[in-house]
């Protein structure tokens, strides 16, 4: 079977962690070999990949694709990639190189846009490079490339083989790339996603929940507000819950405090998500919206902004609804909708279901990487 380098670029667990090990996963059960590079040896993710029967590969290298800071510090940050960190990402991918043709790797397989190492070891030692493109990167967590993007995108078509874009909104971002070489795989999610909706817990009142990292980009301020919104309007039978951080960037109201409860970050989200009634995706930009399908795969129905990968998740009124990013009232408008008709949410809730089950599992992510897998050696 196929040997497999995968590249991971984090110490946490955040989403794309989280896919790669749920891909991870997969591919032993398939019997692959599987290698896994990272640059650190301590943290969430070293952890998960300690548990499991992989080659793990622990070499410090550094990113080409940062959040971008004050103007001063960004010409800075250029200028260390330039002249030091680029060249150490060089000499790293040329001791790679050897050991990938040292024990016959068949494939490299960067997680994220955000290193150029995999393509780097794909460069000097011959291997096929796939490379997965899992966020906008400017839009949605403010980073940019350390390098003129011509540059970025021309070294990125030469030493790629297949781009696999988790969304076709990616598909269309990254427009100065191989047409031909991009494939457009959905990403997964794992089946422990899933929750029987007739075990789901009654609430007294209608429960709200928003997940992720708490940050601008997120838009929990967006919740928030549609919910003050809601309160002013005498609608008051909810409690919003924020989980993914314990501080919020923004002021909340003294009547919006008695409904709003911080949880911080949550390692058994499906446990939360028996109770809860609605879920919200306020996001900038998602690449996918990884929130998105587990909300769907434990019968919530969703309400996102209409931005990247979340449109092409929500049919809008079928399954979940949409609303215009940034648009307090329309937001409100459709939390008092799924709030007063009960019938209407839980019946989007079983929909929601459907689909994801249908479309966003792991096991279907997975057999399609291995399409790509199988295409690029034979070739």
């Amino acid at each position: 079977m196929l040997k497999v380098l995968l590249i991971g670029h984090e110490s946490d667990l955040n989403g794309a962690s989280k896919s790669l090990l749920n891909i991870i996963d997969i591919l032993l059960n398939n019997d692959y070999s599987v290698y896994v590079l990272t640059s650190y040896k301590t943290g969430a993710f070293y952890d998960e990949l300690k548990k499991r029967p992989v080659e793990i590969i622990v070499r410090p290298f550094e990113r080409w694709c940062v959040f971008k800071p004050r103007r001063i510090k960004w010409i800075m940050k250029k200028i260390l990639w330039m002249v030091k960190d680029s060249n150490h990402n060089k000499f790293v991918a040329k001791k790679l190189a050897k050991y990938v043709l040292d024990n016959h790797i068949d494939i490299i397989h960067s997680n994220t846009s955000v290193i150029n190492i995999g393509a780097l070891i794909s460069k000097y030692s011959g291997v096929p490079h796939i490379w997965h493109l899992r966020e906008f990167g400017d839009l949605d967590f403010n980073m940019h490339f350390l390098e003129p993007k011509s540059r970025v995108y021309k070294f990125m078509n030469m030493y790629t083989e297949k781009f696999i874009c988790i969304s076709e909104a990616i598909r269309q971002h990254y427009d100065q790339l191989n047409q031909s070489k991009k494939v457009l795989i959905y990403n997964g999610v794992e089946k422990d996603s899933i929750i029987d909706i007739s075990e789901k817990k009654i609430n007294d009142k209608v429960s709200i929940l928003i997940a992720g990292r708490v940050s601008p980009e997120k838009g929990q301020h967006e919740a928030v507000a549609a919910c003050e919104e809601l309160l002013k309007q005498g609608i008051n039978q909810f409690e919003l819950y924020i989980a993914g951080g314990d501080k919020l960037y923004f002021n909340v109201s003294k009547q919006m405090e008695n409904h709003l409860h911080i949880l911080g970050r949550i390692k058994n989200m499906p446990e939360i998500r028996k109770g809860i009634d609605i879920e919200l995706v306020c996001s900038r930009a998602e690449a996918f919206g990884r929130v998105t399908v587990e909300a769907m795969l434990a019968g919530i129905p969703v309400i996102g902004s209409n931005t990247g990968g979340t449109t092409e998740l929500i049919n809008d009124g079928v399954d979940g609804f949409l609303y215009e990013k940034g648009n307090i009232h329309q937001l409100a408008e459709k939390l008092r909708i799924l709030i007063e008709d009960k019938e209407l949410r839980m019946g989007m809730g079983v929909e929601a279901q459907k689909k994801a089950k249908q479309h966003f599992l792991i096991e279907r992510c997975v057999s399609e990487i291995e399409q790509v897998y199988r295409q690029v050696v034979i070739k």
